[in-house]
């Protein structure tokens, strides 16, 4: 009978929110004991109703104004000194990269967010030591090995799915180490690991207090959290679950862009991450001889040991795992080359390159291409080098200067060189014969058409289409018809 009414009691107490209202009163005891006074005054005396009424008009004019001119407030605080605290400023993801693939700016107007090359390669910039490396590659490899070998070799030996995985796996890393670098651990550990460290210490401890045998210790613990239990602690399908439905809101933050647009591989980078990484992770940071080693650590005030080994060289961040290990090339994949040999697929290219912002690249390149193949005549009549350099001046108000829209960034000493011959006197235009800076920006922008352009225009809709040889428009029939093409078209 007892029992049955101590449950009653619970549930009816679950109900009514008592433990929200016991939180209150321990986080505002002065203000609780006044209320309970006033109210409680109010139920014995209220014949004396006029004169308490002065009291709760104070203690609610108290209340407004420490609501409303609190510290949070834009008003100043009347009631309390209290300071507000600085904001801290958020560090950028990637301080160290020069965002824009293509003029270098950080926050550029003209290019898509696409372009960022941080974006594709959140690893640029990022050493750690090379045994650190090994043993995180290893761990890596084993994921694949133990979750993805077993059922991918008896469909196919081709690995090319594998390296892709690899490269995804890399991507995901790479973000995780951005991510914890801007983590303030003196903040995190003061403001939530305390308070759930304390408030789990309290449940446990209220849970031995009302029972005697510790096999059902845990049980009570759980049972004592209420509603404030987690989803994740109820079962291991829940755990599993939740992370699946966590990973999946991590997606956009972790993976490269578009890569959520496959659904299957969206699937098994879920299932991985869930069910190979962050389900062993939080075991293994749940074991109580972890927990308990780290409280050691933290307390032992020893030094160190003294190394035995020098430091191990700092390498980039899992280059070496993330390597192709597939040396077959891909049907799909094209080279500049062969683009440029073909007008269809020349034509696709530059529609490309104006979605993305950058057909003034291409163009940099036949510009400067046709270029060369004027200025390595031995001889040069006037008219030729006052063209020349009105062509090389063209070149460097288009390309070089910060101020114009076609910029592309160039290596200072490339751009300053350039910038001397153009405005020097024509007759240095000669100089550009035995001069490198013009052919080192035209081996820098080929190399970004080769290296991030042409990649990306192997996964975009324009070569899907040119591949399956769909409809074409009105336009770009009409633009085949004709005997050349322009880049003019696609300014």
């Amino acid at each position: 009978m007892m029992r049955h009414l101590r449950r009653g009691l619970r549930e009816l107490g679950l109900r009514l929110r008592f433990h929200l209202v016991r939180d209150i009163g321990r986080q505002y005891p002065v203000f609780c004991f006044i209320l309970l006074l006033l109210s409680s005054s109010t139920l014995l005396l209220n014949r004396y109703l006029n004169i308490l009424m002065i009291f709760w008009s104070f203690l609610a004019g108290v209340v407004t104004f420490y609501w409303s001119l609190g510290p949070d407030s834009l008003l100043p605080n009347i009631l309390f000194t209290i300071e507000r605290k600085p904001k801290l400023k958020q560090q950028e993801l990637f301080p160290q990269g020069h965002s824009c693939a293509v003029c270098g700016k950080v926050k550029c107007q003209r290019h898509k967010p696409t372009l960022l090359l941080e974006n594709y390669q959140p690893w640029l910039g990022l050493k750690i030591s090379s045994k650190v490396d090994a043993s995180l590659s290893e761990m890596l490899e084993l994921v694949i090995e133990n979750f993805v070998h077993p059922w991918y070799r008896e469909v196919t030996d081709d690995e090319t799915f594998i390296d892709e995985l690899r490269a995804t796996l890399r991507f995901f890393a790479a973000i995780l180490v951005r991510r914890a670098q801007k983590v303030d651990i003196p903040i995190l550990v003061n403001q939530k690991l305390l308070k759930a460290a304390m408030k789990h210490i309290e449940i446990i401890s209220k849970a031995r207090q009302k029972v005697k045998n510790k096999e059902y210790l845990q049980q009570t613990a759980l049972e004592e959290y209420g509603p404030d239990l987690h989803l994740a602690l109820r079962s291991r399908r829940d755990e599993l679950q939740y992370l699946r439905k966590l990973t999946e809101l991590l997606f956009p933050y972790i993976l490269p862009p578009k890569a959520t647009e496959c659904s299957s591989l969206a699937l098994l980078i879920q299932e991985i991450l869930a069910g190979s990484v962050f389900l062993p992770s939080l075991d293994f940071l749940a074991d109580p001889d972890f927990v308990n080693h780290l409280l050691l650590i933290f307390i032992d005030d020893s030094p160190p040991e003294p190394a035995t080994e020098p430091p191990s060289p700092l390498v980039p961040f899992l280059q070496k795992y993330a390597d192709p290990r597939n040396k077959t090339q891909s049907v799909l994949k094209l080279e500049l080359k062969e683009i440029r040999d073909q007008q269809d697929l020349l034509f696709r290219f530059m529609n490309f390159l104006k979605q993305e912002g950058a057909v003034h690249v291409l163009q940099f390149c036949l510009t400067v291409e046709e270029f060369n193949d004027r200025i390595l005549c031995p001889e040069l009549s006037e008219s030729e080098m006052l063209t020349l350099h009105a062509e090389v001046k063209k070149i460097y108000e288009t390309y070089c200067l910060d101020e114009s829209i076609d910029k592309i960034k160039f290596d200072p000493f490339i751009v300053e060189q350039i910038q001397q011959i153009a405005k020097g006197n024509y007759r240095d235009v000669v100089k550009l014969q035995t001069t490198p800076c013009l052919f080192e920006a035209y081996e820098h922008v080929l190399s970004l058409l080769e290296a991030v352009f042409t990649p990306m225009f192997c996964h975009s809709d324009e070569y899907f289409r040119y591949l399956l040889k769909g409809a074409e428009s009105p336009t770009h029939n009409s633009k085949l018809n004709r005997s050349s093409l322009s880049l003019d078209d696609f300014r």
